[in-house]
């Protein structure tokens, strides 16, 4: 009956409730089993709780891990970035953050102070400069890898350009702060480089040539003689510049209108100058090996300098003809103007016609490329007929590194030499007479990457055989598809149809003549 005593200071513990016996059904030993289950339930709970935390711990660290390695990477492959040390890369893309704008939204606005560094990742923007009298001018068009905003960084100016969206835009962009706790301005050198504009799908106009009077026909032929780039880079005998001037087409040229843009990679036209003139302008900027763009660098195009005036019977933009290279000047017409229009396609085309030897010979080239391995023999004889001999001078470069490219080359007469970050590595020798032949720029069949270094021509004269990515892509498709085939062991068929492989047609065909064709409609005119 007494009360047990407890600790000193503390209440005495209540009276011990009896123990019930082993056969009884007590309502303590239940209610305590009910806890206990229930204590073991609640820690079952948390320890499931506590192992799907760590499970979506890991899941979203690993998926932080690959977007930091994804960053790291496309980072590494901007040829302004490209300048940094590799250890300084992991930095770099740690303060990196990724901002997005949607067509039509501005990035940044002339005038405003800047404060922010960008590198486009996806999509396209447009750079554009605010005129006195309030007139907005586009001066060019960023695309991935290119930048804008280091002027702002690295002089605490006001932004020299607006730069808007064409295209939903991807962007990793880095602050003030962060790009002076790096010390981005010591270890970067940004390019003072001409203009490289557009990108992207391309679509070749061609329009249905003009009937010419003799006048004009001599007049046509004449300049693609006195072309001296055009004779030496390609044999143009009588034959195919008569086959020139008859694709020819007439435009008229309106004052003050620029017809070639000055870093513009959408090239595919030649102009030959029937009426009028045109004042030619190149910008006063040094390469200095950044395959990227610089917005700021666009907003100096009005610091251009005159170089010459074409008049009638003058010619210009013929390396169009031949392959993907930016212009390298502005063309502006002086007064209203009438010109003559050759594109890139039918040049080509014309030129392509070759005799079966020249084909066989060709195709031996074609056999030593080992990125070619996988093409069948008639697909190999298809790119043959596509490939155009071009001509070169003593220290002409052929390939300049870290620009864009699309066009891969056989040396097959000549001396070139391969030389990278200044440095030459290598020399490149092939004898026609000899039957040795070497390649170059072959990667550009597969990818859009810049140049991964340059190549210059070290004997008096080179001759080589260029076939480009386009051509490749339209005859065959993508290289990148017909390699994946082979490595996976699928059978397949050429991708070119054996008539055309042979150069001919059928002779087993049955000749079909022209009178007992009758004639049901018109598709269209011109180059297709």
């Amino acid at each position: 009956g007494g009360r047990a005593a407890g600790p000193p200071g503390r209440r005495a513990a209540r009276p011990a409730r009896p123990v019930p016996s082993m056969g009884g059904c007590g309502s303590s030993t239940s209610k305590d089993q009910k806890k206990t289950k229930k204590n073991n339930s609640k820690q079952g709970d948390k320890e499931g709780g506590s192992t799907q935390d760590r499970e979506k711990d890991k899941k979203q660290a690993k998926e932080e891990n690959k977007g930091y390695q994804q960053t790291m990477q496309f980072l590494s492959q901007v040829a302004l970035l490209k300048r940094l040390p590799p250890d300084q890369h992991p930095l770099l893309a740690a303060e990196c953050r990724q901002k997005d704008f949607k067509p039509g939204e501005v990035v940044i606005r002339q005038g405003e102070v800047g404060s922010e560094f960008f590198v486009i990742q996806s999509g396209e923007a447009s750079v554009s400069v605010e005129k006195p009298g309030g007139e907005n001018l586009k001066v060019a068009t960023l695309k991935v890898g290119d930048y804008f905003g280091e002027n702002a960084l690295l002089r605490d100016e006001p932004r020299s350009a607006t730069i808007t969206a064409d295209t939903p835009l991807v962007t990793f962009k880095i602050t003030r702060e962060k790009f002076q706790e790096l010390g981005l301005p010591e270890k970067l050198q940004f390019a003072n480089r001409k203009a490289v504009g557009g990108g992207g799908k391309r679509v070749l106009e061609t329009k249905t040539p003009a009937t010419k009077t003799a006048q004009e026909r001599t007049l046509i032929a004449e300049a693609l003689n006195m072309n001296q780039n055009l004779q030496t880079m390609v044999s143009l005998d009588d034959a195919r510049i008569q086959q020139l001037v008859d694709c020819a087409w007439k435009e008229e040229v309106k004052e003050g209108c620029e017809i070639i843009s000055e870093g513009e990679l959408v090239a595919d036209y030649f102009y030959i100058v029937q009426e009028g003139s045109f004042e030619i302008f190149v910008s006063n900027l040094d390469e200095d090996g950044n395959g990227a763009q610089s917005a700021e660098t666009h907003v100096t195009r009005g610091e251009s300098k005159y170089v010459s005036t074409v008049s009638k019977g003058g010619s210009f933009g013929e390396l169009a003809l031949l392959y993907l290279v930016p212009r390298a000047s502005t063309v502006k017409a002086v007064v209203k103007s009438v010109v003559w229009v050759i594109d890139r396609l039918n040049f080509k085309n014309i030129l392509m016609k070759v005799s079966d030897e020249k084909l066989n010979e060709y195709v031996k080239y074609l056999d030593r490329v080992a990125i070619l391995a996988p093409l069948l023999q008639e697909e190999k004889r298809a790119l043959a007929t596509a490939l155009v001999e071009m001509h070169f001078a003593k220290d002409e470069v052929i390939l300049q590194q870290a620009e864009p490219g699309n066009t891969f080359y056989v040396l097959y007469e000549g001396e070139v030499a391969v030389v990278k970050d200044g440095k030459e590595t290598c020399k490149l020798q092939a004898s026609q007479n000899g039957g040795s032949a070497e390649y170059f720029g072959e990667r550009a069949l597969l990818h859009n990457d810049v140049r991964a270094a340059t190549v210059v021509v070290t004997s008096d004269t080179a001759k080589a055989l260029a076939l480009d990515r386009d051509t490749f892509n339209h005859m065959l498709g993508p290289l990148s598809e017909i390699i994946e085939k082979a490595e996976s062991g699928q059978g397949r068929k050429a991708a070119v149809k054996a008539s055309t492989a042979k150069g001919g047609p059928d002779q087993n065909r049955e000749k079909i003549m022209k009178k007992d064709l009758v004639r049901i409609g018109l598709l269209g005119c011109g180059g297709f």
